[in-house]
């Protein structure tokens, strides 16, 4: 936009009127591309903006080899069009429009007696002048490729550390640095809509018996056994996370504390009438749960305190129940 701007005003004080005329509304086009990429954060308005600075860019080349610029040297900007193309459109799309693009050079310039040129150029020049665009795209459209690479696996590394970091490698749910996060999320979600919800930690019951008893090995196996029969009676909305050991969290969208615990019994009797499956021999598991319900003026701090407050007062009192923080009160 700058350059295009300042050779638009030389050419109109050198009394170049055509050439500063093409420049000057150039110029505005570029402004016009680069206001609503930035003023528009859409993708649609992104593509808008790519697609009216390329065609821009390259009309404008086109024009200045047609006409030849300022003492014939106008075909020397072409040498923009292939950077400029490759980081804005991409590799794929670049590519294309630079083999669009190149089609057309080689047309106005190789026509029958240049009857497309309003200037003469020497066969040399023309040659070297394609030659040379093409290796500059050729470097280009490398250069793109790898750089797309390099982000694409990047990215991917970034997934897949940000996965490990919050998920468990044993279970695949979240693991407490997750759970907690999805906590924050849904706090700051009741804090802004009043909608309820609900959390609640279960607890394996008697698990270092059973890890005692048939090795750690087949302890891990129950873990993911039961954390594949807790999601399988969740909604899609509910949150399930490894907080610990063999402790879950759940948190239970849109649910109150009753919703809560008809859910949380539904679990727990699909687990007594559902024995595991280890190593070849039947294993009869049951669970504990805590609820409770966040209420107004409760901290997310003190809502998990009264879920594991409940908790442990099923696991005091015979285990394999599902008690609500609002029964201690």
């Amino acid at each position: 936009m700058s350059i295009t701007f300042v050779l638009g005003f030389r050419a109109l004080f050198a009394n170049e009127m055509g050439l500063a005329l093409t420049l000057l509304v150039a110029s505005v086009v570029f402004a016009v591309s680069q206001r609503l990429q930035v003023r528009v954060p859409t993708k649609e308005a992104r593509t808008t903006s790519i697609s009216l600075l390329i065609s821009c860019l390259m009309i404008l080349t086109l024009l200045l080899i047609i006409t030849g610029g300022k003492d014939n040297t106008g075909p020397l900007w072409i040498y923009l069009v292939p950077p400029v193309t490759m980081f804005f459109a991409g590799f794929v799309r670049g590519l294309l429009a630079l083999i669009a693009y190149t089609v057309v050079c080689a047309l106005i310039m190789f026509t029958y007696n240049d009857m497309l040129l309003l200037t003469q150029y020497s066969y040399a020049f023309k040659t070297r002048l394609l030659y040379s665009f093409l290796t500059v795209s050729f470097l280009s459209a490398f250069y793109e490729f790898s750089r797309q690479k390099s982000y694409d696996t990047a990215l991917y590394l970034k997934e897949q550390f940000e996965r490990q970091a919050k998920h468990d490698h044993l279970t695949q749910l979240l693991n407490r640095r997750g759970g907690q996060e999805y906590l924050e999320h849904e706090y700051a979600r009741f804090l802004r809509n009043k909608q309820p919800f609900a959390i609640a930690i279960a607890d394996i019951d008697r698990f270092k018996n059973i890890n005692d008893t048939l090795g750690h090995e087949h302890g891990d196996e129950v873990l993911r056994q039961i954390s594949k029969a807790f999601l399988s009676k969740l909604r899609s909305e509910d949150i399930l996370a490894r907080w610990g050991g063999e402790e879950f969290l759940f948190i239970l969208v849109g649910a109150n504390e009753e919703n809560a615990v008809k859910a949380l019994e539904k679990i727990r009797n699909c687990l007594n009438t559902n024995p595991l499956v280890i190593n070849g021999e039947k294993l009869e598991v049951t669970s504990s749960f805590g609820v409770c319900e966040v209420n107004q003026g409760m901290t997310l701090s003190h809502a998990v305190k009264q879920a594991d407050k409940a908790l442990y007062h099923a696991k005091d009192t015979g285990r394999n129940k599902v008690c609500s923080a609002s029964s201690l009160t």
